[in-house]
């Protein structure tokens, strides 16, 4: 994902999050505030626990932004349990903040026509069309 430097300064001013190499935040800490496709790479070699200050990040269990992904909002997570349920991966290879726009919640994706809104979601533009062009 190439970001504009405008964009990169943003994220910059905006996320920050902070690693650990032991659980319970101890050891060598990184902190990071840009993208980072593998954490190994960067010098950081375990993740075992995470301070997130600023911002919700997205972590993948694969460098390159590959494989499971963990949500991380702001808050404090002592051990890679506090993060994932999984038992098939404990690791995270790389990170990056997510990008909000200020004043709108992220936007979901239209569902498939024929498929009704889960509550408190409106209708799909495209299912409203759908259902328009044909009538009953």
């Amino acid at each position: 994902m190439a970001l504009d430097h405008q964009t990169s300064k943003q994220l910059q001013a905006t996320s920050k999050i902070a690693l650990f190499e032991q659980e319970n935040f101890q050891g060598r800490c990184q902190e990071l505030n840009t993208p980072c496709p593998n954490l190994k790479e960067a010098g950081i070699e375990k993740v075992s626990s995470i301070v997130v200050h600023s911002g919700p990040w997205v972590g993948y269990e694969q460098a390159h932004f590959k494989g499971e992904q963990f949500i991380f909002e702001k808050g404090e997570y002592p051990r890679w349990d506090s993060w994932t349920s999984s038992r098939r991966s404990d690791s995270i290879c790389a990170l990056r903040p997510i990008k909000l726009s200020p004043g709108r919640a992220p936007e979901c994706p239209p569902l498939p026509p024929g498929l009704p809104p889960p509550p408190g979601r409106p209708p799909s533009p495209l299912a409203a069309s759908a259902s328009a062009s044909n009538p009953e």
